[in-house]
C-alpha cells in the first residue's frame, strides 16, 4: 500500500508542476475548513488553482477543492538526550516525512455545508520512529463535518480540527508530520466584539496504517470565549475546560483522571510595546488524588524596526509538578492537547517546568522572517519527571523514580526561518542544540542534542 502511495504523490507532484507558476489570489488559512474564496464568485476568468475553488452547483451552491504538500528532511544527532530502547538501529536518524492533505467544501445555501478532508502523512529512512503517532498515517478521513449555519450561530459535527488562543491547550498540531483532530459537537457563538464557542469531543487517535483511526473514549467538554476592546488593540480569552481520561499516567501510575481547567490570557496587538499574559488552574480527581496546578506564562516585546521588522522579547513560563508522592494531591499540570511548546528536537513538554527565555524576531524582507530564542530551563520539582508535549512521561525511567534531586534541564538554542515565496509556496530551515544540563546526565546517558529540519510546503 505504501508503494501505491508514492505513486500518487508523485503524479500529484507533476500535477502542481503543472500549476504552480500561477498563483491562487485569496488568504489560504491554517485550519482550511476556514478558507473564504467567495471573492472568486463572480470571476469569469479564473487561473491555475482558482479553477479549483468556488465551482457553482446551481443558485446559491458550490464546491472547492484545495489541498497540501510538504516535504520535511529531519537530522537528530542523539535523540532523547542519547536514550533510546535497546531495539533502536540508530540514537542519531535521519528521517523524511511526506504530509499529503486534500480537502472539499460543499456549501448548500446559506444555511449548510460540508467539509471532508483526507490525510496522508509517511516516514523514510528511519525504521524507528520517535513518535509513531505523529511520524506516519498512511491515509485517512482526517476531517468529516456537517455544519448548520444561522445568523451569529454555527452548528458542527463530526470530525474537525480545533485550536484555541496561543495553541496552549488545544491545537491543531501542525509542526508535527500528522495533524490532530477530534470527533465531536463544536457551537460557535458570534457578537459584537468577540467569540464564544462550546464544545463536547474527543481526540482521534491517528494510526499508521490505512483508514484505522478511530476516537478516544477520553472526553473534552468545555467553553472558550474571547473579548476584544479598545478597537481589537486588547484581547481577553478565558476558558472552562472538563477533561476525562483513562489515558494518562503521572509518575507510572495509571488511573481514571477528572480534571478542570480554569484559564485567562490577557494580549495585545500595538504599534510599539506588546505583551500576553496566560495563566490556568487544574483541579479535579486522578484516582483518589485530589487535583492541584498551575501553569503562568508572560511574553513581553518591543518593537525595534519600523512595522515590526525588528523585535526583541522576553518571556517565563512556570508550570507545576507534583510535590509531595505521599500526600493525598497531585499536582502535575496536564497540557491537555497543547502544541509542542519547545519544538520537535527534545521530548519535552511544558509540564513540571521552569523556563525563562529571550528572544529576536526580524523580518529583512516581507517574505523571510526569522526567530532566534535561547531557553533556560528545569524542571520546577524535583518530585516529578519530565512528559513529552503528549503527557507521556519519559524521564527517569519507572525503576529510577526519585532517583535524583537535580532540577536543571538544560539551555536551549533554537533558529527557525520561514521564506513565503508565494501564497502558495514555502520553505523553512530549523537548527537547533540543547546543551544537557544535570537532570538529563543523572537520569541517563545525557547527551547534548543538535536538530536540523529543511521543509518546503505547497498549498493550494
Amino acid at each position: 500500500m505504501k508503494t501505491s502511495i508514492q505513486t500518487f504523490y508523485f503524479f500529484l507532484i507533476v500535477t502542481i508542476l503543472a500549476f504552480s507558476s500561477l498563483k491562487a489570489q485569496n488568504k489560504i488559512s491554517l485550519v482550511r475548513y476556514d478558507d473564504n474564496f467567495t471573492l472568486l464568485k463572480n470571476d469569469t476568468v479564473k487561473k491555475g488553482f482558482e479553477k479549483l475553488k468556488y465551482i457553482s452547483l446551481g443558485e446559491n451552491k458550490f464546491i472547492s477543492f484545495g489541498g497540501e504538500l510538504r516535504e520535511q528532511f529531519q537530522i537528530y544527532n542523539n535523540t532523547n538526550f542519547g536514550d533510546v530502547p535497546p531495539s533502536y538501529q540508530d540514537k542519531s536518524p535521519n528521517q523524511l516525512w511526506q504530509r499529503l492533505m486534500v480537502h472539499s467544501n460543499i456549501e448548500l445555501g446559506n444555511h449548510f455545508r460540508f467539509f471532508i478532508q483526507l490525510n496522508s502523512t509517511l516516514r523514510f529512512l528511519n525504521d524507528n520512529p520517535i513518535v509513531p503517532e505523529i511520524d506516519e498515517n498512511q491515509l485517512s478521513l482526517h476531517q468529516a463535518f456537517a455544519e448548520l449555519k444561522l445568523t451569529n450561530w454555527n452548528f458542527r459535527l463530526g470530525y474537525q480540527e480545533m485550536y484555541y488562543g496561543n495553541h496552549r491547550l488545544i491545537t491543531v498540531r501542525e509542526g508535527p508530520n500528522t495533524r490532530q483532530a477530534f470527533d465531536g459537537l463544536v457551537v460557535k457563538h458570534k457578537f459584537k466584539n468577540g467569540t464564544i464557542d462550546f464544545f463536547a469531543v474527543s481526540k482521534v487517535i491517528s494510526k499508521q496504517y490505512v483508514f484505522d483511526d478511530s476516537s478516544m473514549h477520553d472526553g473534552l467538554y468545555g467553553i472558550y470565549g474571547t473579548n476584544y476592546f479598545a478597537n481589537h488593540k486588547i484581547g481577553l480569552d478565558y476558558y472552562l475546560v472538563d477533561f476525562q481520561s483513562k489515558a494518562r499516567k503521572y509518575n507510572y501510575q495509571s488511573g481514571f483522571e477528572d480534571r478542570q481547567t480554569l484559564g485567562l490570557r490577557l494580549f495585545s496587538n500595538l504599534k510599539a510595546i506588546n505583551f500576553e499574559l496566560e495563566g490556568g488552574y487544574q483541579t479535579g480527581k486522578f484516582n483518589d488524588l485530589k487535583i492541584d496546578a498551575y501553569s503562568v506564562l508572560a511574553d513581553i516585546n518591543a518593537t525595534v524596526l519600523p512595522s515590526k521588522k525588528g523585535i526583541i522579547g522576553f518571556a517565563a513560563n512556570v508550570s507545576s509538578g507534583d510535590k509531595n508522592k505521599g500526600d493525598n494531591k497531585l499536582n502535575t499540570y496536564n497540557l491537555l492537547y497543547a502544541k509542542p511548546a519547545y519544538g520537535l528536537a527534545v521530548p519535552i513538554g511544558a509540564s513540571n517546568i521552569i523556563s525563562l527565555y529571550p528572544y529576536i524576531k526580524i523580518n529583512p524582507t516581507q517574505k523571510l522572517n526569522m526567530l532566534a530564542q535561547v531557553f533556560f530551563m528545569a524542571r520546577n520539582s524535583n518530585q516529578d519527571g519530565t512528559y513529552s508535549p503528549g503527557m507521556t512521561q519519559n524521564r527517569p525511567k519507572p525503576n529510577a523514580l526519585f532517583s535524583s534531586d537535580k532540577k536543571t534541564l538544560g539551555q536551549f538554542y533554537v533558529l527557525e526561518t520561514n521564506y513565503q515565496q508565494t501564497k502558495n509556496l514555502s520553505f523553512s530551515f530549523d537548527a537547533s542544540y540543547f546543551n544537557a544540563g544535570s537532570y538529563p546526565k543523572t537520569t541517563g546517558n545525557g547527551k547534548d542534542v543538535t536538530y536540523f529540519s529543511f521543509k518546503s510546503t505547497f498549498k493550494f
